[in-house]
């Protein structure tokens, strides 16, 4: 099967379904994959693009089968954890999802399904969101008794997987890392003993206006990810990659990278976005010189 692929920066983007781009990729080689998967029936990508190109006011949300959505990620996750190294992680940003009155605990199915497909459940961190953007907790405020309490939603969880080594002192990303190397990779911890230390982020979303896509996580969240879980060079993956914070990510902090998507205005505006990112740095690195 044939794909287009668009070479950009240290990296490129693939357009096509990343369960059949997976299969070509080479088993064990990746380092690092970061994404956030398509929230059930959360978002019509079609219709979504179909409004970003003016052929229609508004996009709606299509009903979508719990087992059939539960099928489609674990297929795609597998065949993840056959690219990635031994030791490498797979880092998911993912939320429970509001439908038809009802919360789905989508999040906490999830680690299920990783674990059966043979991923190690390794770190649960909280990404909350200084501003809520719902007005659920203003119920309570009109019905101030008990079993009126619906909170405003400011956070999603970022889950952190690893795949197995055969041998335990190599289930790391760092035992075969040369001293160089590592020094050459040493985080700014000067901020550290903050919020960084805890599991609970604090980190700005991106406001609609920002971005094309309907639901980008923040490059700062992209950032904190690749530069914990990846050294200089690795290869950082994200399957769904959207207008490509991952890529931008991995390219401003020195990583080789793919990107996985199947809608064509999406990848347009993430090379786009990567290639302002090599300018930004290229700019930098004359004014320094």
């Amino acid at each position: 099967m044939m794909f287009k692929e668009f070479p950009v920066g240290n990296g490129k983007i693939i357009q096509g379904d990343c369960v059949d781009v997976l299969k070509t990729l080479p088993e064990n080689e990746i380092v690092l994959a970061f994404t956030s998967p398509p929230y059930l029936n959360a978002i019509n990508y079609e219709e979504h693009i179909e409004k970003l190109k003016g052929k229609r006011d508004r996009w709606d949300r299509k009903e979508v089968s719990y087992d059939e959505y539960k099928q489609f990620l674990k297929e795609r996750f597998k065949e993840l954890l056959r690219v990635i190294r031994p030791g490498g992680h797979n880092v998911v940003n993912i939320s429970p999802i509001s439908w038809n009155g009802e919360r789905t605990a989508l999040p906490f199915h999830f680690v299920s399904w990783m674990e059966e497909i043979g991923w190690k459940f390794k770190e649960d961190i909280i990404w909350e969101k200084p501003i809520a953007r719902d007005r659920r907790s203003g119920v309570l405020l009109q019905h101030p008794y008990p079993g009126y309490y619906y909170p405003s939603l400011v956070a999603e969880y970022v889950f952190v997987f690893q795949k197995p080594a055969e041998k335990e002192g190599k289930a790391n990303i760092y035992w075969n890392r040369t001293f160089e190397e590592k020094e050459n990779n040493v985080i700014d911890l000067s901020d550290y003993q903050g919020e960084k230390s805890k599991n609970v982020w604090k980190i700005r979303p991106v406001a609609p206006q920002e971005n094309i896509h309907p639901c980008p996580f923040p490059i700062e969240l992209a950032d904190r990810i690749i530069q914990l879980y990846s050294y200089k060079n690795d290869i950082v993956i994200d399957i769904f990659t959207g207008s490509g914070q991952t890529n931008i990510g991995a390219e401003k902090l020195g990583r080789r990278h793919i990107g996985i998507e199947t809608q064509s205005e999406y990848i347009k505006y993430a090379i786009r976005k990567i290639n302002d990112e090599i300018s930004t740095q290229t700019f930098t690195f004359e004014e320094k010189r």
